[in-house]
């Protein structure tokens, strides 16, 4: 996948978490679960930094090879 790609789902993924704070529910639905509404956002939280971890390692390896 483009490392791009990787960006772009952080970016979703950070603005969903951003958004579930705004959300009055005390419980989510996260896959087939009711959880905690904390819980979902430490999730969505989560793949977010990972996203982003990996867009960064990606980028910084690029940039090693091209040394």
């Amino acid at each position: 996948m483009s490392k791009t790609i990787y960006l772009v789902l952080a970016i979703f993924f950070f603005l969903s978490f951003i958004q579930s704070l705004f959300d009055k529910g005390a419980t989510h639905k996260l896959f087939f679960w009711e959880v905690d509404i904390w819980l979902y956002r430490l999730f969505r939280l989560a793949i977010a930094v990972l996203f982003m971890k990996s867009y960064l390692d990606m980028k910084k390896a690029e940039k090693i090879a091209e040394k």
